[in-house]
C-alpha cells in the first residue's frame, strides 16, 4: 500500500484549483464543485490529484512494497497532466464508497480533516483515516470507546492526542468496510477488526520540528499471511 498526504489545501490559489477542476472528467467536476467553500473544494481537487499521481507513478510499487508506504505530496506534482493521462472514473457501493471501474485491480480511499489530505492505493481493500488533534466530549468517550479505550485516554498525558490516535482507528476501519460510522459498533471497532482478519497500523505523519505529532493516520487492511 501506498499513501500520499498534503497538509493546508486550502492554501491553493483560486487559480491553481480552476485548472485542476478544468481537467478532471465532468463526474468528478461535479463532485469538486458540489462543494460550497474554498477549502472544502480544494480538498476534493487535490485528493482526485493525488490519486491520478499514484495511479500514473505506483502501480507497480504497490505489489513490491512490503510495508506501507507514506509520502508527502509535493507542490510541484499540482499539475493537470496526471489528471489528464490518468484521469480514474468512479462508481460508488451501496454505502457510497468510491471504486474505480478503469483500473484492475487498484482500490484507493480518501480522508482529509481540516488541514490535511490522504490518499491510499493498493491491490487489496483499504480503508484510511487522517486525524489531528481536536476537542472530544465526555457524552462521545461515553458512547463510543469501550472500557479499555477510555482507560488509555484517562492515563495519557494529551488526551486529544489520543482521542485522534483512537478515533482514526474507529474511522479507517469502518471506510475499510465501506459501511461508514456505525454509532453502535463503534465500541467493538477492534475486536470485529480482528474477527474479520484486518489489521490497523496507525503512526504520526507530520511532526514539528520539535518533533511533536500533528497528524495522526490509520490504515485498515486485510492481514496478509507470513509467507
Amino acid at each position: 500500500m501506498i499513501v500520499y498526504f498534503y497538509r493546508n489545501a486550502e492554501r491553493l490559489s483560486t487559480e491553481l484549483l480552476d485548472s485542476l477542476v478544468a481537467s478532471m472528467p465532468q463526474q468528478q467536476q461535479d463532485i469538486v464543485l458540489h462543494y460550497k467553500t474554498h477549502r472544502q473544494r480544494c480538498e476534493q481537487a487535490l485528493a482526485y490529484t493525488m490519486l491520478c499521481h499514484a495511479l500514473k507513478k505506483q502501480q507497480l510499487r504497490i505489489r513490491k512494497a512490503h510495508a506501507n508506504a507514506v509520502f508527502r505530496f509535493r507542490d510541484e506534482l499540482l499539475t493537470p497532466r496526471y489528471i489528464k493521462r490518468n484521469a480514474p472514473i468512479w462508481a460508488f457501493g451501496e454505502h457510497g464508497k468510491p471504486y474505480i471501474t478503469n483500473y484492475e485491480g487498484i482500490h484507493f480511499n480518501i480522508s482529509h480533516c481540516r488541514e490535511a489530505v490522504a490518499v491510499g492505493i493498493s491491490d487489496h481493500e483499504i480503508g484510511i483515516d487522517i486525524e489531528g488533534r481536536r476537542r472530544f466530549s465526555d457524552t462521545l468517550i461515553e458512547r463510543a470507546f469501550s472500557d479499555e479505550e477510555k482507560a488509555i485516554l484517562k492515563d495519557c498525558d494529551d488526551p486529544q492526542k489520543e482521542f485522534a490516535c483512537i478515533w482514526t482507528r474507529k474511522e479507517a476501519w469502518f471506510k475499510y468496510t465501506g459501511t461508514g460510522i456505525l454509532m453502535d459498533h463503534l465500541k467493538t471497532t477492534e475486536a470485529d477488526a480482528r474477527d474479520a482478519g484486518c489489521i490497523i497500523n496507525t503512526s504520526p505523519v507530520v511532526a514539528t520540528e520539535e518533533g511533536d505529532e500533528v497528524f495522526w493516520l490509520s490504515i485498515a487492511e486485510k492481514r496478509r499471511p507470513i509467507e
